[in-house]
């Protein structure tokens, strides 16, 4: 598949040199992960922060973008909330989901926490044609939202 792939950072801002598109290998779902189709993703300051490498040095060769819409095209085997052809967007906050602050359902509070397509290497960020992410990690778009609405207001729904 395509992706916006980075193999350096951009101090000085000029993105253009350092974006490039590159073929990358497909996702194949892990039993616990969902794979949907990039129909909208939108672009956060976070995406500036990993471009420039700072304030946190992420992982590289990268493909940024945490915010994206699209449709299901596989599921994996444990999966039981999303089937192909739903709409879903995507949520960011990738947590432990064993700690105390999340069991007790305080995500965001998990000391273990990375922003997806920001701070993760192994996990691939919305700038790509499939999207591959834990199925805690997504939420169906609901009737009447259009994928550009849920991917600009991802953290919402």
């Amino acid at each position: 598949m395509k992706a916006v792939v980075y193999r350096e950072y951009a101090p000085d801002d000029d993105y253009a040199k350092i974006l490039k598109v590159e073929d990358i290998d497909d996702p194949k779902p892990k039993p616990d992960e969902v794979i949907f189709t990039n129909k909208a993703s939108a672009l956060n300051y976070n995406d500036i922060w990993g471009m420039r490498g700072v304030p946190i040095a992420i992982p590289l060769p990268h493909v940024s973008g945490s915010d994206v819409a699209g449709d299901v095209i596989a599921v994996g085997e444990d999966v039981k909330n999303f089937k192909e052809g739903d709409r879903v967007v995507s949520h960011s906050n990738l947590a432990c989901r064993v700690c105390s602050a999340c069991t007790d359902g305080r995500e965001f509070d998990c000391v273990k926490r990375q922003v997806w397509g920001f701070q993760t290497g192994p996990l691939w960020g919305a700038y790509c044609e499939q999207i591959h992410l834990p199925e805690v990690n997504v939420s169906k778009i609901p009737e009447g939202v259009s994928y550009e609405d849920a991917a600009a207001a991802s953290m919402t729904l």
